[in-house]
């Protein structure tokens, strides 16, 4: 992590929240454009976003296309971080099949769902973690503490999640923004422990979303928030891992 000073001027604060909201909005809009609610575009949201960042990268903080690729995280990620990611998406993923036997009741998957899991990796995972670990999280982090950076993380965060509650039933708008919220924190984790990658966070982040896009319990209102709260919960596990974090 680069040492760069924690006390930035007003214009680098500027430049760094308006290529976040300028990003954020075209990944909104791109989705909305494309009806890629499941990531049926999601590929092409995710090369958007991550082209939108190597430019803002380059424009604002004056880094070459190469060096803007690596400083948000599209690298090769170390291998501890994706053992770990794998590890608490596989915990993460029985919570379905489990609650299901106990209500003794049938799964059943999204038609057509294999075809959408690289979408949905691609824009729930991939895009997301760019934007909020690769590109915020790395620069809030430049000069602060792992606590100090992720708490700052979580404001521009939240305003972000906002448009949920003009889009979205108000009691799942709150529980979705409140979820985001709670996990900015173990997927900063992830993205230090992976080496500075998107790639160990997008794979935990692509479960939390997109397995409730893949498999429900037909008929069951309680199920989504054994979700939530497992999605709250167990990620939080990334913790109990030794390493670099100050």
């Amino acid at each position: 992590m680069s040492p760069l000073p924690a006390h930035r001027t007003p214009n680098e604060w500027c430049k760094l929240l308006a290529g976040l909201a300028v990003v954020f909005a075209l990944f909104q809009g791109l989705a909305h454009a494309l009806a890629s609610d499941r990531g049926q575009a999601g590929v092409l949201v995710a090369a958007a976003v991550i082209a939108a960042l190597v430019a803002v990268e380059g424009l604002a903080f004056g880094q070459s296309p190469r060096a803007a690729l690596v400083s948000l995280g599209i690298g090769r990620p170390a291998g501890r971080g994706v053992i770990l990611a794998v590890g608490l998406s596989l915990l993460l993923l029985t919570v379905i099949p489990i609650y299901a036997g106990i209500r003794g009741a049938a799964l059943a998957a999204y038609p057509g769902w294999p075809w959408l899991l690289p979408g949905l990796f691609a824009q729930g995972g991939v895009a997301e973690e760019a934007l909020f670990r690769g590109y915020l999280f790395r620069h809030l982090r430049q000069g602060r503490s792992f606590w100090h950076a992720a708490a700052l993380a979580t404001v521009p965060f939240a305003l972000a999640h906002l448009y949920l509650f003009a889009i979205l039933p108000w009691p799942v708008a709150m529980a979705s923004t409140l979820l985001s919220i709670i996990l900015t924190v173990p997927l900063a984790r992830l993205f230090e422990l992976g080496g500075n990658s998107i790639w160990p966070p997008a794979l935990l982040h692509f479960t939390v979303q997109g397995a409730v896009k893949i498999l429900e319990v037909p008929g069951d209102s309680v199920m989504p928030l054994i979700w939530i709260g497992a999605s709250a919960l167990i990620p939080y596990l990334v913790f109990c891992v030794n390493g670099a974090q100050r």
